[in-house]
């Protein structure tokens, strides 16, 4: 990590807000931001569970949401869930973990899982049993009463599926998101035993009596320690009661919490990108669950996100679909047609994407092909395609604080037998991460936690560019200008001396002139005379016209007490407020 220094940046002001007629320029009001939806508000009732059926949403996500999108005229350009320091709130879909607060690398490493793992020591009660589909599993009853999912890696794909459903767990969860406790567990069969009425599947979908063959069926696609204990992923039932999916687009017309259009939400738009870095190329309705959740003597719905046994790698039969995962969609209308008037003259990422010789089981999940820019789920995913470059910016800034020890702590949570392939994967992920932030920290601005100090006249955030290499110290400075009251004649001040080390995570600035100087400002605290905006700038030595895209601070100007941040913007491009 880059060292940082401490800068000053004087704001010299040139106009001041003139005592009549002059006009309102203030964005914020003087409070604060909000930081807790209240869409975990009792509900009379449940709502009425949701059935999602994949062929239907697979044709419906491949053709009709596309064309509707397209027609629609009122679809926002901005997230609709943003607060005024551009951050999401906490909700029933979203908890500000990693974001906003430092997490230690164990709270990571054990994700949402309480301190009591599943006893391996039995006896189990198997309740019910999927011998079909790529992950075979059932359900089972531990010695406290508690219900697990036990999921195999199914055939050929060695540890990858099972290490993947974990790790996905916790990163979902470092990130913000609801997610259920995944783990690895190692047992004897010998401790499992059928459960009073236990059904299965057969071979067509149909309910029928369970049977000690049916069991076995299931464990003939489990990893096999030489030991003869069976290596599975154990996902914890979630608290409450299960409501069927949530959807990527539209409202639950049935909660009256659900307020946002999902597809317009931040934290559905940006799992894009996290998805990208993970290959969750699975990332579906069917794969979430709405939960209806009871709190504090309150019922309402909780949105979690499960199954991340298709990241890192997946395989199926079928090579030349294995291939294009996170490429293209399972039927792409766009490559299609592409290819069809140019007579396959084009070349494909996937055509030449090769597995790993060092670990043969993430098959073509690499990072020398990776554009996260231009990533697909297996079909389209309405939130995804609609996400911002404001959207992707803030989960790259998640992200950024994700770093290798966090990583390899998360995946060692996978327990991965064979030391070189979690060594391939652990680097081909940060590789990964470094082509994410290089994509997106880049479009808006990568400076972050603003904070006003103590002395009310020092600025303080971080530069999560310049701290994950995606630019050098050495090789950039920071530009500012500021407006009081007026959106005319403001100065812009440079810093390129820094005297005197910090935090290392941490650039302190100083919101006043060099002797301290500020205009008086008058009036009321909420006074447009005491409205303050800054942009701060992070410029490469090639100068302003390469100029990563500045940080804007709304803040007032509340004299003896310093200044108050009220309002935080990342704007696309460095014009003035003025011409917002």
């Amino acid at each position: 990590m880059k060292t940082l220094l401490r800068t000053s940046i004087s704001l010299i002001v040139l106009t001041q807000m003139g005592a009549c007629g002059a006009p309102d320029v203030r964005m914020f009001p003087l409070e604060d931001p909000v930081w807790i939806d209240p869409d975990e508000s009792a509900l009379e009732a449940p709502p009425k569970e949701y059935f999602s059926g994949f062929v239907w949403d697979a044709v419906d996500m491949t053709f009709f949401e596309p064309v509707s999108r397209y027609l629609s005229v009122d679809v926002p350009e901005h997230a609709s869930n943003v607060n005024a320091f551009d951050e999401v709130p906490d909700s029933s879909w979203f908890t500000n973990r990693l974001s906003l607060f430092d997490m230690s690398i164990e709270e990571m490493r054990r994700g949402s899982c309480p301190d009591q793992p599943l006893d391996v020591s039995g006896p189990w009660t198997v309740t019910a049993a999927k011998p079909n589909g790529a992950n075979p599993g059932f359900i089972i009853r531990d010695a406290e009463g508690r219900g697990w999912l036990l999921k195999m890696d199914g055939a050929g794909e060695g540890q990858r599926a099972t290490t993947a459903d974990v790790f996905g767990s916790r990163i979902y969860h470092a990130a913000g998101y609801w997610s259920p406790c995944n783990m690895v567990v190692f047992f004897d069969p010998a401790i499992l035993e059928i459960g009073e009425g236990a059904e299965t599947e057969d071979s067509v979908g149909n309910d029928i009596p369970m049977e000690q063959h049916h069991i076995q069926e299931v464990l003939d696609a489990a990893y096999v320690l030489e030991n003869g204990l069976h290596r599975v992923s154990g996902s914890l039932f979630l608290p409450g009661r299960p409501l069927g999916p949530w959807t990527y687009q539209g409202r639950r017309r049935d909660d009256p919490n659900d307020v946002f259009r999902h597809e317009d939400r931040r934290e559905l738009r940006g799992a894009g990108v996290l998805a990208a870095w993970l290959n969750h190329f699975d990332a579906r309705e069917q794969n979430t669950l709405s939960i209806w959740a009871e709190e504090d003597g309150r019922g309402f719905v909780r949105h979690y996100y499960l199954d991340f046994g298709d990241c890192l790698g997946s395989q199926w039969a079928l090579d030349g679909l294995s291939r294009r995962f996170g490429y293209s969609n399972y039927l792409d209308i766009a490559h299609v047609t592409a290819d069809f008037l140019t007579f396959g003259a084009l070349t494909r990422p996937w055509e030449t994407v090769t597995i790993s010789t060092v670990a043969p089981i993430l098959g073509y999940f690499d990072a020398e092909h990776f554009e996260p820019e231009n990533y697909h789920a297996g079909y389209p995913n309405p939130a995804f395609a609609t996400m911002r470059d404001g959207d992707a910016a803030w989960m790259a800034r998640i992200i950024a604080r994700m770093d290798e020890a966090a990583v390899a702590a998360m995946l060692e949570e996978g327990y991965m037998s064979i030391r070189s392939e979690e060594t391939e994967l652990l680097r081909t992920l940060m590789a990964r991460r470094q082509r994410v932030l290089e994509t997106y920290l880049s479009v808006r601005s990568p400076l972050t936690d603003f904070e006003v100090q103590p002395d009310g006249t020092t600025l303080c955030f971080q530069d999560l560019a310049t701290q994950t290499g995606v630019t050098r110290a050495s090789e950039l400075h920071y530009e500012s200008r500021g407006w009081f009251g007026e959106w005319e004649s403001p100065q812009w001040s440079r810093y390129d001396n820094p005297h005197g080390p910090v935090d290392p995570n941490r650039v302190c600035v100083s919101l006043t002139g060099p002797d301290g100087e500020r205009p008086d400002a008058t009036g009321a605290d909420d006074s447009p005379s005491r409205y303050t905006v800054i942009d701060l700038h992070l410029v490469p030595e090639a100068g302003m016209d390469d100029a990563i895209p500045p940080a804007r601070l709304h803040l007032y100007d509340l004299g003896e007490q310093g200044f108050r941040l009220v309002g935080i913007e990342r704007p696309e491009d460095a014009r003035s407020p003025a011409d917002r």
